[in-house]
């Protein structure tokens, strides 16, 4: 990008951040007695360039009453402190950036390449707990609205990946209605590549893919390409399906990147 687009961008994604935080001030104190607490970047953002890839997860599980110290600006342009600490590597939600690590394809989960937030703005412990609160429903198609801007509008990334299926990349696609969705084995379209990878590897991980039971969904976002994956802290997930889902993206992503 030129130094005039950038500053263009960053301009955009100013005027965003001033909207989204508006709307929390608002939104947040009025879901539940006590209010919500109200979150969403993980890393910071990209934009001086193209992101090669938006990671995005759900909600923050990132529970608690509202405070006016959350809506705080530093948050989207630093992101979260503990991201950028040695608790990330103890973060569930991140365990894919060591199956990216193990098929050798680290471009994606390096700082400056992506963009790490989350679809819906507002903590809770678990999704159904925030979904019960009344007027969230108001709330969770709003944050997607703004979520569709700042992806489509401002950072206009390569790639999509959502994390899990039914809560995000469903959510999303029934809302903003994606092109050409199409449902991945991936067992089968990894099967090759997984086991010849694999036979150069001395840890012995991701063998084959007898073990590897998973299922993805890809489609095209307004030209995008988003994939949604089950989440990366499923307790349900072998190392065969890291393994897989890892070299799945890589193989997509080496299209586009």
């Amino acid at each position: 990008m030129s130094k005039i687009e950038k500053t263009e961008v960053y301009e955009k994604y100013v005027n965003w951040v001033d909207r989204v935080t508006a709307f929390l001030a608002e939104t947040g104190p009025k879901l539940g007695e006590n209010g919500t607490h109200c979150c969403t970047f993980q890393s910071k953002p990209v934009l001086d360039k193209q992101p090669d890839v938006v990671f995005l997860g759900y909600n923050p599980h990132e529970s608690g009453a509202f405070s006016q110290d959350d809506i705080i600006q530093k948050r989207f342009f630093e992101g979260n402190p503990a991201f950028y600490s040695p608790e990330r590597k103890k973060w569930k939600v991140w365990k894919l950036e060591g199956a990216f690590e193990w098929a050798e394809y680290p471009q994606p989960i390096t700082d400056g390449n992506f963009v790490f937030f989350n679809a819906v703005y507002f903590g809770s412990n678990d999704i159904d707990s925030f979904k019960r609160i009344p007027g969230s429903n108001e709330a969770i198609d709003k944050c997607l609205d703004f979520t569709k801007e700042v992806i489509q509008e401002i950072f206009e990334p390569k790639c999509v990946v959502g994390f899990s299926i039914p809560e995000c990349f469903d959510m999303l696609n029934k809302k903003f209605q994606f092109s050409k969705v199409e449902s991945i084995d991936t067992a089968k379209a990894t099967d090759s590549m997984l086991i010849e990878f694999a036979k150069n590897k001395k840890n012995g991980a991701w063998k084959n893919t007898y073990s590897c039971c998973q299922s993805l969904k890809k489609g095209l976002w307004n030209e995008i390409p988003i994939y949604g994956i089950p989440h990366p802290s499923y307790s349900r997930l072998s190392n065969d399906d890291y393994g897989a889902i890892a070299l799945y993206l890589r193989s997509e992503m080496q299209k586009l990147l």
